[in-house]
C-alpha cells in the first residue's frame, strides 16, 4: 500500500468550493476489497471558518484522475443502520422528493491519516456504505455501528478543483482529465482552416455531451471506488469459423472493450463476423459485467437515425425506438478500446472512447454508441454461450490483452 499524496493538493492549503472557502484539514488514504484486489483513494477532509465540513475525493483510474465533493447533510426521514444495511444493488430509496436506486454497496477501510480526520474516525475503521443515483443526483449512506451519516455528492473537474486552491499551471496539467485531450486530439487531426474550427466546435459539444454520460457512469461515492473486473482469457480463436442461430460466421476481428458503468469498470470480448455473404454481425461475450450471456448483434440503419447530440439526452427507463424497435433504455456508459499488451500506439482509434446506452426488452436488445464522429445502431439478440464455443471449436484460448 503507497500512502503518497498522487496530487499537489496539500494539507493547509485553502480554496473556494460551491461558494464556501474551506482548509484542507487533513489527507485520509481509504482502501476497498474486490475479489481478492485492494482498491485506494484519498479523501481530503475539508473544514471552513465557519466549522462547516466537506469530503472531496480523488481517485486515480486509467482514464485519468477524477474528482468529487461530498457534503453531510440529514436527511427529512432518518435512515437507521438496520435499515442501511437491508439496501441491495437496484434496492429504490428516496431522499426528500427524489426517487433513486442503489448502486453500489460495499465496505471501506481507513488506511492511512495525515492532518486532521472527521471526528471519530480513526486509522482501520471499517464502515459500510450504499450509494444512490438517479435523476443526475447522487447521495451516499455511511454507517458504522450504529452511527448513520448521509452525504450529496458531486462530480467535479480538475480545472474546477485547480482553480479553487490556485494550483499552478504544471499542476493543473497533472490533473488534466482525458476528456480535454480527447477535444485536443480531434483538433490536431483535422488539416483545413475552416474545417478545423467546425471540427473543435463539434468534438466540444459531443464531448461535453458525454460527459454529462460519463458523470452518470462514475459516481462512485465517499468511502467507495468504481469496481474494477477484468476480463477471462478470449474464448474463441481468432480466425475461427461456426454456426451461431443457423448461420456460419467466420471471425474476422477479436477485440477486448473496456466499459465504465455507474460504480464499476470492466472489460469484455468482442468478435467482428461475416457471414456467407459476407454481411457483417457482432458477438459480444457478455454486454454487462457477470452476464453469463452472449449477444449476437447485426447492424440497423434507421431513416431517420438519432444523431449523437439526441441520443446523449437519453436517460435509464426513457423508451428509445430505432428502426421500429423499441425498449427502455437500461444502462448508459462509456466504452474504450484495450491496445494489445506492451503496444505503444499513437493511432486515435486504437484506443478510441465512445459513449452509449442499451436498451433492453425480453426478445432483444438495442446497442447504440457514438462518439465525435457518427452514431451506430446494432440489434441484438441470446445465443447459448456453450453451443456458440462448441461450433467454433476454439483449440487453444488467447490470452486477455490488458
Amino acid at each position: 500500500m503507497s500512502t503518497r499524496n498522487p496530487t499537489p493538493l496539500q494539507v493547509g492549503m485553502t480554496g473556494t468550493l460551491a461558494g464556501r472557502t474551506y482548509r484542507v484539514a487533513g489527507r485520509i488514504v481509504m482502501s476497498m476489497d474486490d475479489a481478492g484486489e485492494t482498491y485506494y483513494w484519498n479523501e481530503f477532509f475539508l473544514r471552513s471558518d465557519e466549522g462547516e465540513e466537506a469530503t472531496l475525493v480523488f481517485e486515480e483510474t486509467e482514464t485519468g484522475g477524477e474528482w468529487r465533493l461530498f457534503t453531510l447533510f440529514e436527511p427529512d426521514q432518518p435512515i437507521t443502520a438496520r435499515e442501511a444495511a437491508t439496501r441491495r444493488v437496484g434496492d429504490p430509496v428516496r431522499f426528500g422528493d427524489r426517487d433513486l436506486s442503489v448502486t453500489l454497496v460495499d465496505e471501506s477501510r481507513v488506511e492511512f491519516i495525515e492532518g486532521e480526520a472527521p471526528e471519530g474516525v480513526e486509522r482501520g475503521d471499517v464502515a459500510r456504505y450504499f450509494n444512490a443515483e438517479g435523476a443526475n443526483r447522487m447521495f451516499v449512506v455511511s454507517w458504522t455501528g450504529d452511527e448513520v451519516e448521509c452525504y450529496r455528492g458531486a462530480d467535479l473537474q480538475p480545472r474546477v478543483v485547480a482553480e479553487a486552491f490556485g494550483l499552478s499551471r504544471p499542476e493543473l496539467s497533472r490533473l488534466a482529465s482525458s476528456t480535454s485531450g480527447a477535444v485536443f486530439a480531434w483538433e490536431r487531426s483535422t488539416s483545413s482552416g475552416s474545417g478545423k474550427f467546425l471540427a473543435v466546435v463539434i468534438a466540444i459539444i459531443f464531448v461535453t455531451l458525454g460527459f454529462l454520460i460519463v458523470s452518470k457512469a462514475k459516481w462512485t461515492g465517499r468511502r467507495g471506488v468504481a469496481i474494477h473486473t477484468r476480463a477471462d482469457v478470449a474464448p474463441l480463436a481468432p480466425d475461427g469459423s461456426g454456426t451461431i442461430a443457423g448461420k456460419t460466421f467466420q471471425i474476422s476481428a477479436h477485440r477486448l472493450v473496456e466499459v465504465a458503468q455507474v460504480g464499476r469498470v470492466y472489460e469484455r470480448h468482442e468478435y467482428q463476423l461475416q457471414d456467407a455473404d459476407e454481411q457483417p454481425a457482432q458477438l459480444v461475450c457478455g454486454l454487462n459485467a457477470g452476464d453469463p450471456d452472449w449477444w449476437l448483434l447485426t447492424p440497423l440503419n434507421p431513416v431517420e437515425p438519432l444523431t449523437p447530440q439526441r441520443a446523449a439526452q437519453f436517460q435509464v427507463g426513457q423508451i428509445v425506438t430505432v428502426d421500429g424497435y423499441a425498449a427502455p433504455v437500461s444502462e448508459i456508459f462509456q466504452t474504450r478500446l484495450r491496445p494489445p499488451t506492451g503496444s505503444v500506439t499513437t493511432n486515435a482509434a486504437a484506443v478510441a472512447v465512445r459513449f452509449g446506452f442499451t436498451a433492453r426488452t425480453e426478445q432483444f436488445v438495442l446497442l447504440v454508441l457514438w462518439d465525435n464522429v457518427g452514431i451506430q445502431f446494432q440489434r441484438g439478440v441470446r445465443v447459448d454461450a456453450k453451443a456458440v464455443k462448441a461450433s467454433f471449436q476454439a483449440s487453444a484460448p488467447l490470452e486477455a490483452t490488458r
